[in-house]
Parts: C-alpha cells; sequence; structure tokens
C-alpha cells in the first residue's frame, strides 16, 4: 500500500467540510420498462484477454441505445455529458432488474435514464440545481396539449418574471429581456408540474439563443460572434420568429420524449428515483446510510469543472438569486479547499511532485482530494462493483493517468481491479480550441476516456 500525507487510508467525519447548502430533494417511483439481461454474454470475455487494459467502442457495444443524442438523451446540451452507451453497456453487462445504483456526480442525469430502461432503481447527486429540471423534462409523460395553443398562452401571458440579477443587460438587449419575462413569468406561474416540464427545456434554448453568451466559450463569455448572432435572429419580424422557434422546441421536446419511450418495453416492475440537486457531495457522502449494488459516474474533469459558471444564464432565469449560484460556484472543486485525505496511489504523488506552479498543484491536490473524498466515502456502501469513466486529462501537456490513480487508490483499499476499457472521444461539447487557453500551446485534450471496473471483494 502506498499511502502519503496521512497515516491510513481513511476518510472520517474530520475530513468533511460543512458548508450550508440547501439541496433540492425529489424522490419517488416511476414506471420502467423491463429486459432479460444476461451479464457478461453481451460484454467482453475479461479472462480472455490477457490484458486488464481493452480497447472498445461503446457505441458499438450497446445495443440498446441507437446514438448518443436519442430520445431525452439529447434533451438540452449540458457540458462534458456522459454518453449513455457506456452506461448501457453496464447494465447489460453486470446489471439485473431489482438492483440499485448511485451516480455521486450525475451531471444531466444520464445514468438514471438509462437504469430506467434497465428496471434498476436509482440516486442521482450533483451540485447543479439543473439536475432537477433536465431529468424531470427527460422523464415525464408525452403532454396531451395543443402545442400552437400553448404557445399562444405563452405569448400573451400577463405574468412577468425577471431574474434578481444586476448584469441582465449586459447579456440581453432590452427588447429581449421583455419578451423573456413573459415567457418565463408564464413558467413560474404555472401550477401544473408537467407543462413545466415540457417547456423548461426549450425556454432555456430559447433565452440563450438571444442572450449575448458565446456557446462555444467554457464559462459564460460575451462575445462579438456572440453579439453578431443576436442581431441577425432580431432582425425583421424577431418575436414572430422567437415563438416560431419555441413551439418547434416544444415538439421536439415531445418528439424526443416518445423516442425514449419506445426504449421501454413492457412495463412489470417500478423503479424508484431518488434524485438530490444542489447539494455537496463531500458532505452528503459522509452522511449517507443507504447502500447500492453499483456505483456509476463519470466525475468532473480535472481542469473543466465549472458547470455553475456554465449554467448561470439558466438558474438565474429559473429563479435562483446572485448569493445563492455565488455560493452553489464556491463548492466547485477548483474554489473550494478540501480537506486533504490520505491518496494511496504512486502514480498520484509522482505527477503531484512534478507540478512546480502554485495555482496548478492546488487545483491537482483539490480535484483529487474532493473526488476521492466522495467515492471513497460511498465506496463503503456499494455491495458489488463500482464503474469510474475518466480521461486522462493534462496539466501543462502532460496527460495524468486519473484512471490509473484511482486504481491504485481502490486497490490499496481492498477492491479488485476487474479492467480499465479505454474509448475514443468523438465529439466535445464542453468547448473547442485549436489552442489550449491556458497555455498557448497546440490543444492536447484528451482523445480517450477510461472506464475503471472496480469489484467489492467477498471477503472484506
Amino acid at each position: 500500500m502506498f499511502c502519503m500525507d496521512q497515516t491510513q487510508c481513511h476518510i472520517g467525519e474530520e475530513n468533511i467540510v460543512r458548508e450550508p447548502v440547501t439541496p433540492y430533494v425529489d424522490q419517488g417511483v416511476l414506471p420502467l420498462g423491463s429486459l432479460e439481461i444476461q451479464p457478461i454474454k453481451q460484454g467482453i470475455d475479461l479472462a480472455s484477454t490477457g490484458s486488464k487494459e481493452i480497447s472498445v467502442i461503446f457505441r458499438h457495444l450497446s445495443k440498446r441505445i441507437p446514438s448518443t443524442t436519442f430520445g431525452t438523451f439529447g434533451l438540452y446540451r449540458y457540458p462534458a455529458k456522459f454518453i449513455p452507451q457506456v452506461v448501457s453497456y453496464i447494465f447489460d453487462c453486470y446489471g439485473q432488474q431489482g438492483e440499485t445504483v448511485i451516480d455521486p456526480f450525475a451531471g444531466s442525469g444520464t445514468t438514471g435514464l438509462v437504469a430506467r430502461l434497465y428496471g434498476i432503481s436509482y440516486e442521482l447527486w450533483d451540485l447543479n440545481p439543473m439536475l432537477k429540471v433536465l431529468h424531470d423534462a427527460a422523464i415525464m409523460a408525452p403532454v396531451p396539449v395543443r402545442i400552437d395553443k400553448l404557445v399562444e398562452e405563452v405569448r400573451h401571458s400577463p405574468e412577468r418574471f425577471l431574474p434578481p440579477w444586476s448584469n441582465l443587460e449586459y447579456w440581453f438587449p432590452k427588447p429581449v429581456i421583455e419578451v423573456l419575462s413573459r415567457l418565463f413569468g408564464y413558467y413560474h406561474a404555472q401550477s401544473s408540474s408537467s407543462i413545466k416540464s415540457l417547456i423548461a427545456v426549450p425556454l432555456l434554448k430559447i433565452m440563450r439563443k438571444f442572450s449575448y453568451n458565446d456557446h462555444q466559450r467554457q464559462k459564460l463569455s460575451r462575445s462579438p460572434v456572440a453579439i453578431r448572432r443576436v442581431e441577425s435572429l432580431m432582425e425583421d419580424d424577431w418575436q414572430t420568429r422567437l415563438f416560431a422557434m419555441l413551439e418547434e422546441e416544444i415538439r421536439l421536446v415531445q418528439r424526443k420524449r416518445s423516442e425514449y419511450e419506445s426504449l421501454l418495453q413492457e412495463q412489470r416492475l417500478p423503479v424508484t428515483a431518488r434524485v438530490l440537486a444542489g447539494i455537496d457531495g463531500i458532505i452528503h457522502s459522509a452522511q449517507s446510510e443507504n447502500e447500492w449494488d453499483m456505483l456509476i459516474t463519470s466525475p468532473p474533469y480535472l481542469q473543466a469543472q465549472e458547470y455553475i459558471r456554465c449554467s448561470k444564464l439558466d438558474l438565474f432565469w429559473l429563479g435562483f438569486s446572485e448569493e445563492a449560484i455565488r455560493q452553489l460556484a464556491r463548492l466547485e472543486l477548483p474554489y473550494r479547499d478540501v480537506p486533504p485525505i490520505g491518496i494511496c496511489s504512486e502514480t498520484y504523488h509522482k505527477f503531484r511532485s512534478g507540478i512546480q506552479e502554485e495555482h496548478l498543484h492546488k487545483m491537482f491536490e483539490r480535484y483529487f482530494h474532493g473526488v476521492l473524498t466522495i467515492l471513497t466515502n460511498l465506496s463503503h456502501h456499494i455491495r458489488k462493483r463500482m464503474f469510474l469513466f475518466v480521461g486522462p486529462a493534462s496539466v501543462r501537456g502532460v496527460p495524468v493517468p486519473i484512471d490509473r490513480i484511482f486504481v491504485e487508490h481502490f486497490s490499496a483499499l481492498g477492491w479488485t481491479h476487474e479492467a480499465t476499457l479505454i474509448d475514443s472521444i468523438v465529439a466535445r461539447v464542453m468547448f473547442r480550441s485549436e489552442k489550449n487557453p491556458a497555455t498557448g500551446l497546440a490543444d492536447r485534450r484528451m482523445a480517450t476516456e477510461h472506464l475503471v471496473i472496480l469489484k467489492r471483494k467477498w471477503n472484506t
């Protein structure tokens, strides 16, 4: 066992940052489809490969989901989305109906959406409150409503809502603010949860299209490109165009929801879903007393974890205050102090000692201490396996083998490393750049992502 900074690889109450967070918690029983799962047969015979690192293409291995954007998996452009075929492959090979899974870095909720297809109950956590909005929109039944009449109701709504945000006019033209206040006034005044879930994503997409925010940048960022986009949209009768776009987006939600429904087979067994949005995973993982059969997650990227900052526009229009958003942003891994834990990985300490810049050194430590605090806390509550989907993000152009660090750490804690499946990245949604904006060097961001498969030893 290789363990530095601490005398033991242990995470106790003294390592928990107890900062105040007001979470949104939702739980309920959802309908689901059934599937006769035949573990391993559809997967890779790990024993016959002679290696624990295996190249795969998850989009080909998973037959259940046609594409990464099929159905409500493609409902909204969330940064660094977990591709559903990875989760589908895991359930094909290792899952059984009636089991339970947790994803502590759930993002837009992909793990839960796939779990429903397999009759597996799930619990989803995320710091970003957007998880609740996107999950509700993705799982709702198609709403029996005349969409053209609904859009007219929205258009002529007497209700108004303006975000409690001092910078509103910096990000939107004044005429757009007036129309958006009507759209979101209707949304916030709605008593029907199904109507709210139906229109939430369309409203957010329209709002973003008419904002000065540059969608290709990592954080909220006004740019000349975005300003020209808005100016082009506002030519001629722009309000008629806006409401036509809104109607098209609502119809798209209905179509995608029907596509997702088509993946569900004959309904037999209820699935229990628990969604905790806007929570601090470090605190919650230390306090949780639940148990699950599996943990499946794709933790934040090493240097691209600013999901709250990416979601600022959405959160303001959904009703969150500046102070609430600041509080959430302070809990993101690059910006918070995380109590150190014993990280049982020689690879971690080797790379840590090689980082010279103080700010990168701090970022590196915060990332691993934060992520591994949550995962190690939860590992004591997992009955069977953990699946960690990560990529070798670079620090100053040097790829960090995060998967190897995770393998070494959990192996030292008594888990068995069954395999690491290596997949090539086809598309990057977080942001695109010819050069790394931090270094000015050629972009050497991740070309692959790795699924680490860890099995609990029965005698531990």
